[in-house]
């Protein structure tokens, strides 16, 4: 008998079985966490409540979402680097979930995974997320219990870390990228019954996983663009010498295509992680995968209603403008430019730093792959409720060599950690440092990493392709 690939409740299950078991060693975190002793009022406390909401992401789309303080994306969360953070965390829906800071690599306890870090939060309990607010940066936080549903259903939202001084731009605006699917017989919350869908496939450990992508295609129709579909996309409104600043993140399934019309840009940053020295460029196409974050800056130079074109690779459904309307300009038809082919490289973009890679302590392999034609998706061969668990001690300067063997993107994302990418196919990066902690690993790609393992716990290492989670493609790095 095939296996389903979306029948997630049974997955999850069994995930979370395997996972409780195999942090039976730590300390887990309770539910019943009191409220923090800080005023409600103060900067750096927020209390982020889960709850059934009624959105309207246009004037025919209107659904009762899973939403953080009524609204999809959440309440956005801005604070300076360096502060002490809390959020405390309600759980007003039907059922469990959880608070994961993505790209936020402070303590174990408070990464959000239920089994590994903490218990699943019940319905109507709540729990306090405490953390030292990072460098500045770009970072987003989203549910991490049955992830593809619930935060298809709008739980992902945005957190920014601010320089202590403030930024030197006038227009600083984030840009959260979703879909949704108007097919296939819906629940009540809007989850996607594929309980009568058969994924087909055969036996292979090299896949083209097409049955996979057909059904992704077929699904996902809707672009939503910070909680909005056409033709009630907002506008992010500047005038004429202003400095703006668009902070990109890809909260869905899918690798998302970014062009930017008639202005020279830079890339400054990516996944929280400043770029060196970065310089201008234009008509390039800028990738974004699921999970990752780039940020983007231009000068207001060009006067005039200019739509950015965001479409998702191996999907024709997802097509969306984002007008940078000037100010005056709101009357004028909204202007896209042509098809551009040329992609942005991150491995040769801004100046490397010169610093001296450290040679490595411990080195793993990590194969992309599947076993059952693109039903599972596996690493190394192992999918839970079995992963593969890389062992590292404290101070371990790590190598991954990262292969993927299949015919789909995996942006893999890896918990209290970024990693600096070193090569691409065997070629050394040349650029500004790569810093991340998401990758997306294309077919037939072959990427080496490192980090220094000096954030103690056990870590999830893990597809961002959620369903490809679900379905296995998770790995844990556990130090001694």
């Amino acid at each position: 008998m095939k296996r389903k690939l979306f029948v997630i409740p049974v997955i999850l299950m069994i995930v979370s079985v395997f996972l409780a078991a195999c942090s039976s060693n730590q300390n887990t975190t309770t539910t019943q966490s009191k409220p923090s002793t800080n005023k409600n009022t103060a900067s750096n406390y927020f209390t982020l409540e889960a709850k059934e909401t009624k959105i309207k992401y246009n004037n025919k789309l209107v659904e009762t979402a899973m939403t953080y303080n009524g609204s999809v994306p959440g309440q956005e969360i801005r604070v300076k680097e360096s502060q002490k953070v809390t959020i405390h965390f309600k759980n007003s829906l039907k059922e469990a979930t959880t608070l994961h800071l993505h790209g936020l690599t402070d303590v174990n306890k408070m990464d959000g995974v239920p089994g590994v870090t903490q218990k699943p939060i019940k319905s109507g309990k709540s729990f306090d997320y405490t953390f030292t607010a990072p460098k500045p940066g770009t970072y987003w936080f989203h549910s991490h219990l049955n992830e593809a549903t619930q935060i298809g259903n709008g739980l992902y939202g945005v957190l920014i870390v601010e320089p202590k001084n403030g930024e030197k731009v006038n227009v600083d605006k984030a840009v959260t990228i979703n879909e949704r699917s108007s097919m296939g017989s819906m629940d009540g919350m809007g989850n996607m019954d594929m309980s009568n869908k058969n994924m087909g496939g055969t036996d292979s450990s090299h896949t083209n996983a097409s049955n996979h992508s057909d059904i992704m295609m077929s699904m996902y129709d809707t672009p939503i663009i910070n909680g909005k579909a056409a033709p009630s996309i907002q506008p992010i409104t500047v005038k004429k010498g202003d400095n703006v600043k668009l902070r990109f993140v890809n909260s869905g399934l899918f690798t998302q295509n970014i062009q930017i019309p008639a202005h020279e840009f830079k890339i400054t940053g990516y996944d929280g992680e400043s770029v060196n020295k970065p310089t201008l460029i234009s008509n390039q196409l800028i990738q974004i995968a699921p999970g990752e974050r780039y940020d983007v800056e231009f000068k207001a130079n060009q006067p005039g209603n200019w739509g950015i074109k965001i479409y998702a690779d191996n999907n024709t459904n997802l097509k969306a403008v984002i007008p940078i309307t000037y100010k005056g300009y709101d009357n004028q038809k909204v202007k896209t430019e042509g098809t551009i082919n040329k992609y942005f490289d991150f491995s040769t973009y801004g100046e490397n730093s010169k610093t001296t890679v450290q040679s490595p302590t411990k080195e793993f392999q990590m194969i992309l792959s599947s076993n059952d034609g693109g039903n599972t998706f596996t690493i190394n061969s192992k999918k839970m409720p079995d992963p593969e668990v890389y062992s590292v001690n404290k101070g371990d300067v790590v190598r991954f060599t990262i292969k993927n063997e299949t015919n789909v993107d995996h942006p893999m994302h890896l918990h209290g950690h970024h990693f600096q990418v070193l090569s691409r196919n065997g070629v050394p990066f040349t650029g500004s440092e790569v810093i991340k902690d998401t990758l997306n690993v294309k077919p037939n790609e072959t990427y080496e990493i490192q980090f220094v393992a000096d954030n103690p716990g056990t870590w999830l290492f893990h597809c961002h392709e959620l369903h490809h989670a679900e379905s296995g493609m998770v790995s844990l790095v556990k130090y001694n």
